[in-house]
């Protein structure tokens, strides 16, 4: 045993005089995890992860790339494998996707799983992107291009089967409602998005200016809890986390985060990650507060409302 532990100090010597030369030459090597440390898994669609550019001319970015600075390097790594216009039934089927995170998930590792932008269904053809509305079992069969048959099934099928393998794979979940988008409305005027269709009136007034609070009347983000209770797994109610911080910072400030009602640039993708940092650490006995960089410590936990804990 004593013969054994020289090779790992001279690897670990080794990598402490490569990590001074790199400091030394102005390029400072980040603190390498350790084969013990977890993954956090970010699984969505493109509110979560963006590319390309917006309509202003600024890069889009969803929120799993900036939750990466909310925790340090050495103790937790975030792995943002969500796909843009995915929906929990597109996601879950597409080889790149589900089929290839899953194998990765070990224990210790946490899943963040967040859809319903894209899930409007019923899908009638098997390129809808779409899944059955709701949580419960029901299936129709979709012909391929091929001859086979896809048998598509509810959101909340699609979300419990990767909960739930995830799960079993000693990882841990936790659900966060479908993101907020930047859809408003208010009694005196009419919006596209967040932009006025014509003249303000005289007696508009933007303290009645409200945010769409969830996709499909706010279905998803109810079904995403009811899952919670049925599966005992957490759920952080982001739509109405988001929103409630969206209207107190009105909607022309919320609207300069938004390429679109969708997509946000930069700015907005860290706001939204910074609500689900806030929302994380607020769990009973948050296992991600150990994780947490300096920056993601300073940011204040989130009032108890928007948890829901379902503990067994």
């Amino acid at each position: 045993m004593l013969h054994s532990a020289f090779p790992v100090r001279r690897a670990l010597l080794a990598f402490a005089a490569l990590s001074f030369v790199f400091s030394s030459s102005g390029i400072v090597a980040a603190e390498k995890p350790t084969a013990a440390t977890p993954t956090i898994f970010v699984l969505g669609d493109s509110t979560a992860r963006n590319s390309g550019k917006g309509k202003n001319g600024q890069p889009w970015a969803g929120w799993g790339t900036p939750l990466a600075d909310y925790f340090a390097a050495s103790k937790a790594t975030v792995a943002n494998v969500a796909h843009a216009g995915t929906s929990s039934r597109t996601y879950f089927n597409n080889p790149g996707d589900w089929p290839s995170v899953a194998p990765q998930i070990k224990a210790g590792d946490f899943v963040l799983l967040v859809f319903g932008i894209n899930d409007g269904g019923p899908p009638q053809t098997v390129s809808a992107r779409g899944s059955i509305p709701g949580i419960g079992d029901e299936t129709v069969q979709l012909s391929r291009p091929d001859g086979t048959v896809e048998t598509a099934h509810t959101y909340g099928w699609y979300m419990s089967t990767m909960a739930s393998v995830a799960r079993e794979k000693g990882a841990q979940v936790y659900f966060l409602t479908v993101t907020t988008r930047n859809i408003w409305t208010n009694p005196k005027v009419k919006f596209n998005d967040a932009t006025p269709i014509g003249p303000l009136p005289a007696d508009y007034d933007p303290k009645e200016d409200r945010i769409e609070r969830g996709t499909s009347r706010g279905q998803y983000t109810q079904w995403t809890k009811d899952l919670g209770v049925k599966l005992h797994l957490p759920v952080l109610d982001l739509t109405n986390l988001c929103a409630d911080r969206y209207e107190k910072m009105g909607r022309e400030a919320v609207n300069a985060l938004y390429s679109d009602h969708n997509h946000t640039y930069v700015p907005g993708a860290e706001i939204v990650a910074e609500s689900i940092v806030s929302g994380l650490k607020a769990f009973k006995a948050s296992p991600f507060l150990p994780l947490l960089s300096e920056k993601g410590k300073a940011v204040a936990p989130a009032a108890a409302n928007y948890l829901s804990q379902n503990a067994p």
